[in-house]
């Protein structure tokens, strides 16, 4: 499910759906919210967790990299590769982060980089919107593309999240006034349910959890969870 420009994957449709959304005034007036809470939430929490896994000019691929607002000052201190499956998230990003930026038209299930590639991976409220056994496929990718000792930085939005409380509650007050079922993103399938959940999923896909965050940092609205790929065991 990889492609280029002129070949896109072939599940692009839904997310470029999403990202057109934007053009209307209800998609626009939930941006504007989201952008505040990027710019002044996200981005510093991001920060904070990039620069305490990371050394500068590390290769780190931002896997699901939407509109990249949040890359705004992580870009000058490592390398990244912004992936994401949407044309238009793309040309977003672009926007947000110069036109020369690195992207790349991919599915994190089928990331066309070669094994070993890369330092680190991050993304922030995208593996929610996939099933369990979805989740393991683009973990074994996530593996491959990693050197040993890599790590994968995750911002995971958990069930007793500040944010989706507050979407569900905002979703059920709109809900009397609108003909329709509005959602403001794609449907998230598996929030983390407990920190016991969020190390059973990594270690089964072979990973060590290094740290599990749900705190003040992000306003309570993300579980950041960070784990690596082990070394291989020397021989005896």
């Amino acid at each position: 499910m990889t492609g280029t420009d002129e070949n896109p994957p072939k599940d692009t449709q839904g997310w470029n759906a999403y990202w057109d959304k934007k053009k209307s005034t209800k998609g626009f007036l939930y941006d504007l919210v989201a952008e505040f809470y990027r710019r002044v939430i996200i981005r510093p929490s991001l920060n904070h967790f990039i620069k305490g896994n990371f050394s500068k000019g590390d290769p780190v691929l931002h896997a699901g990299c939407g509109s990249g607002q949040v890359d705004a000052y992580i870009r000058s201190y490592i390398s990244i590769t912004a992936m994401d499956i949407s044309p238009l998230a793309l040309e977003i990003y672009k926007r947000e982060n110069g036109p020369e930026s690195t992207t790349l038209l991919a599915s994190i299930m089928q990331i066309p980089l070669p094994d070993a590639s890369m330092k680190g991976i991050y993304n922030l409220g995208v593996m929610e919107h996939f099933t369990e056994e979805e989740i393991q496929r683009i973990l074994h990718e996530f593996h491959r593309v990693l050197r040993p000792g890599g790590r994968f930085v995750a911002f995971w939005p958990p069930e007793f999240g500040l944010s989706v409380l507050f979407l569900k509650t905002l979703t059920a007050v709109l809900r009397p006034f609108s003909r329709k079922n509005y959602k403001f993103h794609p449907d998230e399938v598996c929030r983390i349910r407990s920190r016991q959940h969020a190390l059973d999923v990594f270690r089964k896909a072979g990973f060590n959890v290094r740290q599990y965050s749900f705190g003040p940092r992000d306003a309570f609205t993300y579980a950041v969870i960070v784990v690596e790929k082990p070394y291989a065991l020397r021989p005896r």
